[in-house]
């Protein structure tokens, strides 16, 4: 018997949530055991694909929609005609793609699964709510595996229907903090050890609410001048953030870091980690900084389940930036390194391939 073919799609060229959890699970799946495969866009060079190509993986092209429509269903068609896929792994946030499922439920045989990423992004995404609202229409009668990455995750992609929470499990042991990475990276920074680092991880994007987290910051350099903001991430937005912060005057104070592949080393520089975003599924890079031991702030749209060292403070986004920064100021936080121990299994990437190993098996 040969290896069971996983067709995975949802990979991108952005580095979120979505992508470092399929690298983590193509790190450490049985390649024995299961052949693993991407579907990509043509000339779009998707996050982490050096390194997948590396461990042998497969990419599969196809004509981005928005380029050729019609072009984008005939290769699609032609992927899943000619290639005997045993599972195909679908990575949404919402159901806008649906074209990839209604085809792969045509001319593929192979167990699909559907694996929801996000809370309701349609309030913000207007385009996003009339292409989520069609797929959900040619969907509807389609058989396939529900998975989502939380329970608000999965009720807003499934409604009432069962499926089953699958956390998102990481590299657990690779954040835990350490004094040497945090000296070399304020050393690369020029950031000396008094200077209080406020910190976040996440695509420039309306989601993560970077206008609003710089307001706090602004607000916070007023009660404490001795701070930094490290902004990790690439984005649609970065040019309007960087235009933000220097409108405000403290472009001395904002660090703008771009992708970063050393994340475990990033944590380790901060002190603070704020996140107040509009909407998320689960929020990964607040787990992780939970690990490295950091005091976090983050708004009450990202879900509770997140907070296992109870090192996490949520504030709604109805507050406004005095409030979060004075709170902040007035709490003067300190790093907590035995939060690492209070992790979950659950959290574990180890975990996570055992459960999505059992489904890929199942007949």
């Amino acid at each position: 018997m040969g290896r069971i073919k996983i067709l995975y799609i949802g990979m991108s060229p952005n580095f979120g949530g979505i992508e470092r959890v399929l690298i983590n699970i193509c790190k450490y799946i049985d390649k024995s055991k299961f052949e693993i495969s991407f579907l990509i866009f043509k000339g779009k060079k998707v996050c982490f694909q050096d390194e997948l190509e590396e461990m042998g993986i497969k990419f599969f092209e196809v004509t981005h929609r928005r380029e050729n429509y019609f072009k984008f269903l005939r290769d699609l068609k032609k992927v899943y005609q000619e290639n005997d896929f045993d599972v195909i792994h679908f990575n949404l946030m919402s159901f806008d793609c649906f074209e990839r499922i209604v085809l792969a439920n045509k001319y593929s045989k192979a167990k699909l699964i559907v694996h929801s990423h996000s809370t309701p992004i349609s309030k913000i995404y207007k385009k996003t709510q009339i292409l989520d609202k069609l797929g959900r229409f040619f969907t509807k009668k389609i058989g396939y595996v529900k998975i989502a990455c939380g329970e608000e995750a999965g009720k807003w992609l499934f409604g009432e229907k069962e499926f089953l929470v699958l956390d998102n499990g990481m590299e657990v042991e690779k954040f835990r903090f350490n004094q040497k990475n945090r000296a070399n990276v304020r050393k690369e920074l020029e950031i000396n050890d008094s200077t209080k680092v406020f910190g976040h991880v996440g695509r420039f994007e309306n989601q993560k609410n970077h206008k609003f987290l710089v307001e706090v910051f602004y607000e916070y350099q007023k009660l404490d001048a001795n701070c930094k903001l490290m902004l990790v991430g690439e984005g649609i937005l970065k040019k309007e953030i960087e235009t933000q912060v220097q409108e405000l005057g403290i472009q001395d104070k904002v660090i703008f870091l771009g992708r970063r592949d050393d994340m475990e080393k990033i944590y380790s520089a901060m002190d603070i980690f704020v996140m107040p975003s509009l909407f998320e599924g689960f929020g990964i890079v607040i787990v992780e900084a939970q690990l490295n031991g950091l005091k976090c702030y983050a708004s009450t749209e990202v879900p509770g389940v997140t907070n296992f060292s109870k090192n996490v403070e949520f504030i709604s986004l109805q507050k406004d930036a005095k409030y979060w920064a004075k709170k902040i100021y007035e709490e003067n936080v300190q790093r907590n390194e035995n939060a690492i121990n209070k992790v979950p299994n659950k959290f574990r990437i180890e975990e996570t391939v055992k459960i999505l190993s059992e489904i890929y098996e199942e007949k």
